[in-house]
């Protein structure tokens, strides 16, 4: 089982309605929340917040929520002990011989922390003994014994989802349960849930799922072989997803031994299988395709369209609630004065980038950006001139950030840009581009009174070591060296 599928397995699992049910229980009987974590270390939404306590012990790896769930071994809860008495309970979810991931609580403590428990670990670290002493003050307090009883409880339930999940369905009952399920996941596991379950049900070799934006955009996802004997089968769905488009009309193939244009396409006569493609509809909307090329011939074509649209109905359903949730999440994410990313979406998104970039393997930089002398123009000016200053450089540094690269005001005259698939060099050269464009853009006001006021920002460069890195010491080691270019004469940058 690969990764991604044991991924799309979990979310399955996770967002089953008995498996919402028991998460909501536990936290009930409890107060303790459970979150999800796949089998390689990728969160399920929703994941479980780490507190200031996990914080300060990821970066020395000793918390649990920062592990891989590689290291997980036994098919039975068990407490995980950071260190002064806090835990975190982990249940392992498996199909048979295959580890899918865990459910992991927030952490808690089984007795109330005392000083010299949390001080021998402060000092063991080292950590200001004062501010884990308040991290843990922090931490609820629940008996060994009352988490382990309801942790038994919600894993006699996983257990229960994960067989019937996996046993074989009839076609309207994976139906209901994507209908009932998609509604919670992320852009990227829809994707693969809907390419999943169309090739399930028509017994499908290969799905090929085309969006259509508003302005003609587009994207595609597809599951199945590259180019083999059977000959290019992306490019067969892609083409026949194109004539779907105009006509907006769906598009079945029972044999294509029988089709020229699947001859054509495949670039070789003896060609076997079928194809079906439906357009997704939202009411007059077209939004985009869903094909599945079958590596046999259809013994009957209109069930397979039918079913297919049904599916589709479902997809489009789906995708336009995960809009509405994005659109509603957007404006909780956003700061007012700049427009930009907030805090909290900061601290998200680059938990789901760092994922991603240990996955694939791709690098993954950061830039912290502060600027320099803020106080002065506050004190001068006003704290109104300074918010005009903070827009104007949010404008300026917008403009020399490529749409990929993700750009945030972290807090106060501070600003992040999370640098994807970009390696230290390449996050250094932006950063150098963004002080020379402020170097090059005063602010200026003769309206309010304000003469032409030069700016200039210092940044601190690094990038992802997925060996030894976390959110914490990821951010950290680019604060520092923002630090350091601020020490060393500021409107620089360091890069390490």
């Amino acid at each position: 089982m690969t990764a991604e599928t044991a991924t799309v397995r979990l979310s399955y699992v996770v967002n089953h309605d008995v498996m919402r049910a028991a998460l909501q229980n536990f936290y009930a009987r409890t107060g303790v929340q459970l979150g999800a974590d796949a089998a390689d270390g990728y969160q399920i939404p929703p994941g479980v917040p780490a507190p200031d306590f996990c914080l300060l012990l990821q970066n020395f790896g000793r918390c649990e929520l920062g592990h891989s769930t590689a290291s997980l071994n036994g098919e039975i809860p068990q407490l995980r002990f950071d260190g002064a008495q806090v835990a975190h309970l982990v249940i392992p979810i498996r199909d048979n011989s295959h580890a899918l991931g865990r459910l992991i609580s927030e952490p808690f403590a089984v007795a109330s922390p005392d000083f010299p428990t949390v001080y021998e670990l402060a000092r063991s670290l080292p950590i200001h003994p004062d501010n884990l002493m308040r991290a843990v003050g922090e931490i609820r307090v629940v008996a060994p014994g009352e988490i382990m009883e309801a942790a038994n409880l919600v894993q006699t339930l996983v257990q229960h989802v994960v067989a019937q999940s996996y046993k074989h369905q009839d076609e309207l009952s994976v139906l209901r349960a994507f209908d009932s399920i998609m509604t919670n996941l992320s852009y990227e596991v829809l994707t693969d849930m809907i390419l999943n379950l169309s090739t399930r049900l028509l017994r499908g070799r290969a799905a090929l799922l085309v969006l259509q934006g508003e302005q003609g955009e587009r994207e595609e996802a597809y599951s199945g072989p590259e180019p083999d004997d059977s000959g290019d089968l992306r490019r067969l769905l892609g083409e026949m997803s194109d004539f779907v488009l105009q006509s907006r009309r769906p598009l079945s193939v029972p044999d294509s031994s029988q089709s020229p244009w699947s001859q054509h396409l495949l670039g070789r006569s003896d060609v076997a299988g079928s194809v079906t493609i439906t357009p997704l509809l939202q009411q007059e909307r077209v939004r985009g395709t869903l094909g599945v090329y079958g590596p046999e011939a259809s013994r009957d074509p209109e069930s397979d369209l039918h079913l297919l649209s049904m599916l589709a109905a479902q997809s489009v359903n789906s995708l336009v609630m995960l809009e509405r949730l994005v659109a509603s999440e957007e404006q909780a994410l956003t700061d007012g004065l700049t427009g930009l990313y907030n805090y909290r979406f900061f601290q998200e998104h680059l938990q789901r980038e760092l994922s991603r970039a240990s996955r694939s393997k791709a690098p993954l930089s950061l830039i912290v950006l502060d600027i320099d002398n803020f106080k002065v123009i506050n004190d001068t000016h006003g704290h109104s001139v300074g918010d005009r200053v903070i827009r104007h450089l949010a404008d300026s540094i917008q403009r020399h950030t490529r749409k990929a690269n993700v750009l945030v005001r972290y807090g106060g005259d501070e600003f992040c840009i999370i640098v994807t698939e970009g390696d230290l060099e390449t996050a250094r050269a932006v950063a150098e581009r963004i002080l020379a464009e402020i170097r090059a853009s005063p602010y200026g006001d003769e309206a309010h009174g304000i003469p032409k006021l030069d700016l200039s920002v210092s940044a601190g460069v690094t990038s992802y070591r997925p060996e030894e890195d976390n959110a914490f010491s990821f951010f950290k080691r680019a604060d520092e060296n923002l630090l350091t270019a601020k020490r060393t004469g500021k409107d620089r940058v360091v890069a390490a």
